[in-house]
């Protein structure tokens, strides 16, 4: 029985998703579908590679991955598919899957697509697929090698000498504040230095704390979660409200039209402070 998992920017207001799941039980009545996420972020690729990295290293080994974000941009006339540590992801060519693999050079696979399309004409092609998949047809005998495909480059925190910068990726539903700085990176950058996590309208943080418990109710503190990113939070509080920190954003349209269309991620440095 194949595992079958599902991440979308599509909500789950209507009828969608499980008019999708009804495809793909239709073409391999045996699967097992898992939601992982359908509230990801139209346009915010870091934050839905985060989601999807983090979460797909759970599953079992050839688990099918589909993520189905921002879907009509890019190359509309194929979706694509790769191997990536023993799981199958199949998601849009949109530059997202070169955030997903970073710097492992895989094969990737395309999925053609019919030059009419909706959603649910690009997932019956998909549900298809999958039903193949799960009859143990190869993934090269089921698509082609792609010729070219979409890149984006991951969001990567910037170094100096004295000091690490990251953007804000994701705030959470109790508005903790995930950085996309992981603990090697900080570790590296710092080098055994003390350090200051500079916060707008407050003092700093200078230590990285184990749980939430280590420092008293209402005050600042960071942490490195499950994950392995830093996270900023406040003890039974709202990190992201206290401090007026923001996650991805599109910027309004009173600017020109090149920056209305940037894509923005509120900024963290980081400062060491002695040899």
């Amino acid at each position: 029985m194949s595992i079958v998992t599902l991440s979308s920017d599509i909500g789950i207001q209507d009828y969608i998703i499980g008019a999708i799941k009804g495809q793909i039980i239709s073409a391999c009545s045996n699967v097992q579908i898992v939601d992982v996420n359908h509230d990801l972020t139209p346009h915010n690729y870091p934050q839905a590679a985060y989601f999807c990295n983090q979460a797909f290293k759970y599953f079992p080994k050839k688990s099918i991955h589909i993520i189905l974000l921002d879907c009509f941009e890019g190359n509309n006339e194929q979706f694509l598919i790769s191997e990536l540590n023993d799981q199958i992801v199949i998601c849009p060519d949109n530059g997202l899957l070169t955030m997903l693999l970073g710097k492992k050079q895989l094969p990737v696979f395309s999925i053609l697509l019919p030059s009419t399309q909706n959603i649910l004409e690009i997932t019956s092609v998909l549900a298809n697929l999958i039903g193949q998949l799960d009859s143990k047809i190869p993934i090269a005998q089921v698509s082609q090698p792609a010729i070219s495909i979409q890149q984006k480059i991951a969001l990567q925190p910037s170094i100096g000498n004295d000091w690490i910068e990251g953007q804000v990726l994701f705030i959470d539903k109790f508005d903790n504040v995930i950085i996309n700085i992981t603990q090697q990176q900080f570790e590296e950058a710092a080098a055994n230095r003390t350090f200051e996590i500079n916060i707008p309208n407050n003092a700093g943080i200078y230590k990285i704390s184990k749980n939430y418990a280590d420092v008293p109710k209402g005050e600042v503190l960071a942490i490195f979660n499950a994950a392995g990113y830093l996270e900023l939070a406040v003890n039974n509080g709202k990190m992201a409200a206290l401090f007026g920190l923001r996650s991805f954003s599109t910027q309004k349209s009173t600017m020109s039209n090149l920056q209305a269309n940037a894509l923005f991620y509120q900024a963290i440095r980081i400062y060491f402070l002695n040899q």
